[in-house]
């Protein structure tokens, strides 16, 4: 049965394209003639004469049109064979004129009987012929150009959409980046507090299980709220801290003033990075200072650690393994949900790691 339901509402799209289809094409003949009626009608001052002259000429026109965006536009121009489109246009004029040669000669010799039109006279030279095939040009250019427009449009739907897809294929690639990164860190950290035997073993794991909740549920959306990500970094903290106790410096702000959104486990591996090439390396005394900002107009989020005494050079922090790895999902990310109105920066001065990560929300117009 569903099947069948699918089979009918293909079927039925189907005839509604082809309807609007056949309807369009219904339209641009009722415009084309009426413009034609205008044209001949001032030549031949006679409206009777305009209306037999057009009805007489209608197969010229429809040939001139459909061979035009049928196969001079498809065939030759679409695909750039330029000298096979000059061939095409050429044959086309030639083959206009000499069809209503042919036309006008028959109704010279009578092989056409013509109703009694008052003033009418059949063309009799090159001239009266050129001017009846006017109208047959013009309408022909009318074709091409719609014609044109709609492949122009359709070429570019297609672009934007193929444009989307692999919008989305990259970032579900960089999404399940950071997901089983992410469960590795929190499980190490599960692993070093059973080690030691901790009573907050429980309240570890009941942490462990909201960041997981998180991580597979709420983080499949789009956008969430930055005070999410902000709940996520609190807990991944709490954890680091029963982790590596008193002797590590962990300093946390929040001040999320407007409730923007975000991105979701966007500021989670900066967060990590601080841990293992800056706390994880230097022991005793390291330390981590982490702040994160919600206005307006922008978000703001800086993550600064210790490194060990005579530290890694820049690339040993950004490119070394994992932690690369994270920078530059981040980085990607970036670019791809909010480019140009992005920044993001990573040095290394004085034996501390700076990272700084901003998103502006502000919209600009052009008396900007």
């Amino acid at each position: 049965m569903h099947d069948r339901s699918i089979h009918t509402d293909t079927a039925d799209r189907g005839v509604t394209a082809l309807l609007l289809r056949i309807g369009l094409h219904l339209l641009f003949w009722l415009a084309a003639m009426g413009i034609s009626y205008l044209f001949y009608a001032r030549l031949l001052e006679s409206g009777e004469a305009a209306l037999f002259v057009l009805l007489y000429t209608l197969p010229v026109y429809v040939a001139a049109v459909y061979v035009t965006t049928g196969i001079t536009i498809p065939r030759a121009l679409l695909p750039r064979r330029y000298g096979r489109v000059f061939f095409y246009v050429a044959y086309t004029v030639l083959g206009i004129f000499f069809v209503e040669m042919l036309l006008s000669l028959l109704l010279l010799l009578d092989a056409v009987p013509i109703p009694h039109l008052a003033g009418y006279e059949p063309p009799r030279n090159a001239i009266d012929i050129v001017l009846l095939s006017t109208g047959v040009y013009v309408v022909t250019l009318m074709a091409s150009v719609l014609s044109l427009l709609r492949h122009w449009y359709a070429s570019d739907r297609r672009t934007q959409r193929l444009r989307q897809e692999r919008l989305t294929a990259e970032l579900a690639m960089l999404r399940s980046q950071v997901h089983p990164h992410f469960l590795f860190n929190t499980l190490n950290n599960l692993y070093a507090l059973t080690l030691q035997k901790s009573d907050r073993a429980p309240e570890v794991v009941l942490k462990l299980s909201e960041l997981l909740d998180y991580m597979l549920y709420e983080s499949r959306a789009d956008t969430v709220p930055v005070e999410r990500e902000a709940t996520l970094l609190t807990h991944y903290l709490d954890l680091e801290r029963m982790r590596h106790g008193p002797g590590v410096r962990i300093d946390w702000r929040s001040d999320l003033q407007v409730p923007q959104r975000i991105i979701p486990l966007l500021l989670l591996p900066l967060v990590e990075n601080c841990f293992k090439h800056g706390v994880s390396r230097s022991g005793e005394g390291a330390w981590v200072e982490l702040a994160l900002s919600s206005t307006s107009s922008d978000i703001l989020f800086t993550a600064r650690n210790s490194l060990p005494a005579g530290g890694a050079e820049p690339a040993t922090v950004t490119e070394n393994d994992s932690g690369g790895i994270g920078l530059r999902n981040v980085q990607e990310r970036l670019r791809l949900h909010y480019a140009g109105r992005s920044s993001f920066s990573a040095e290394i001065r004085d034996g501390v790691y700076d990272v700084r990560l901003s998103i502006s929300f502000l919209t600009f117009t052009a008396s900007d």
